[in-house]
């Protein structure tokens, strides 16, 4: 009992209150059934363009695009389905590799239309204006992580997306990964909502601060869709 108070305190530390409680509750309906659970993401919108945000400490790495690299794309630890849809969508996938040569050691995958949910039945959309993109999967493998290879990647993704015109690139983050989101805001990311999901079996239900608001989905039927708006640059 005393490691589980333990625990709960640390998280509350990381996490704040409520999202502490929300893992709880999702540990505690997992045990009871696998098909049910709680989960809270942040909408995240990042600027696009402004200098400064990435440090000016330079790591020795390569940072590029890999979408129709099949050697590459073996490497994620994805599926074939996802990375299909990802393509066929549209997106790109950036990866960031050593200079001196070896093995990837990040990736993210932009998307600059709907993109659907990989863990919910959710459809994440950009706004038709400003010009905007949504980062769906940043990742940093284990053996790299607490280094220079994020801020790497996102100085390469910045400026990909400058050369297209985007002004904001826009995704959803888990509440309860706090290290993701210390690091997301060191880069001048900006809280702009949340969703919360609630999975009663086959059955999931969807509350947001934004429409739909509230809705209920099954596997069979068409997900929820949610169009992400970016704050004004001047706020």
């Amino acid at each position: 009992m005393t490691n589980i108070l333990h625990r709960f305190l640390d998280r509350r530390r990381e996490l704040g209150l409520t999202n502490a409680l929300l893992l709880a509750l999702n540990g505690g309906l997992r045990r009871l059934n696998q098909r049910l659970g709680v989960a809270r993401y942040y909408l995240i919108a990042q600027p696009v363009g402004q200098p400064g945000r990435f440090g000016n400490q330079r790591a020795r790495f390569d940072v590029r695009e890999i979408t129709r690299d099949a050697e590459a794309l073996q490497a994620l630890p994805r599926s074939a389905e996802q990375i299909r849809y990802r393509q066929t969508a549209g997106g790109i996938c950036l990866g960031v590799f050593p200079r001196e040569g070896g093995a990837m050691r990040g990736f993210i995958w932009l998307l600059f239309g709907p993109y659907q949910e990989d863990e919910h039945r959710c459809v994440l959309q950009p706004p038709p204006a400003p010009p905007c993109a949504l980062d769906v999967d940043v990742y940093v493998f284990p053996e790299a992580r607490g280094g220079l290879v994020f801020a790497e990647l996102w100085r390469a993704a910045d400026r990909a997306l400058q050369e297209r015109g985007i002004e904001w690139s826009l995704s959803r983050i888990s509440a309860f990964n706090g290290s993701s989101l210390r690091a997301h805001q060191r880069l001048g990311a900006r809280r702009i909502g949340s969703l919360y999901f609630l999975q009663l079996g086959h059955a999931e239900l969807l509350f947001t601060g934004r429409r739909p608001f509230l809705a209920l989905s099954r596997p069979r039927g068409p997900a929820p869709a949610i169009t992400l708006h970016p704050p004004d640059r001047s706020s």
